[in-house]
């Protein structure tokens, strides 16, 4: 009797996971055909040629790879909400936390970008997990870690900022080195990285 309920149990179990694990595939499986049926923004910034679809200005993509710009340079995103520019003022490193509170670099270094995020028609938003660090080696490192260092003035994050909205701070990553880039994503897909 015992050995039955237990071999039920065991079963039970089992046909649930699976069924978790098909529902997890499924869930994932829908948002990248979500994703892939999103319209392509305009992303306009830097020196370069136009983006397909957008109307001829400087962008920092050719054919959908974007281009590494230059800190000072803007970064315009135009899409069905609004425009949205992102500018990198300049880069800094501290290889300890810059206030009593802070956590020290796991890594060793921290690399402080300083960022404006405005609205210049329409909606949009300004959220520092729009940015991640990619190393020269492909690694991708998120700002979460360095948010602890109390380095610079974390970005505030905002949703349907409307046009006139500017958001001002820091986004700080813990790395290696400074040997990668700045990158910043635009509905899941890189639209504009800087170098320091």
């Amino acid at each position: 009797m015992v050995a039955v309920a237990v071999t039920t149990a065991v079963l039970a179990l089992m046909f649930c996971a699976g069924g978790i694990v098909a529902v997890v595939i499924g869930a994932k499986h829908a948002a990248n055909e979500v994703t892939e049926a999103l319209p392509t923004p305009g992303v306009t910034g830097g020196v370069g040629q136009p983006a397909v679809g957008a109307t001829p200005s400087p962008v920092p993509s050719v054919a959908g790879v974007a281009r590494t710009m230059s800190v000072g340079d803007t970064l315009v995103i135009d899409d069905n909400g609004g425009t949205v520019e992102i500018t990198v003022t300049k880069f800094r490193t501290a290889t300890k936390p810059c206030k009593s509170y802070g956590l020290k670099p796991d890594e060793g270094l921290f690399v402080i970008a300083d960022v404006t995020v405005a609205v210049t028609k329409g909606t949009g938003s300004a959220n520092p997990l729009f940015f991640q660090w990619v190393a020269a080696d492909g690694t991708e490192t998120n700002a979460v870690t360095g948010a602890f260092s109390g380095c610079g003035k974390p970005i505030p994050a905002g949703n349907d900022l409307a046009a006139g909205s500017r958001r001002t701070g820091s986004v700080v990553f813990d790395v290696h080195d400074t040997s990668g880039m700045l990158e910043y994503q635009h509905r899941f897909a890189t639209a504009g990285f800087w170098r320091p």
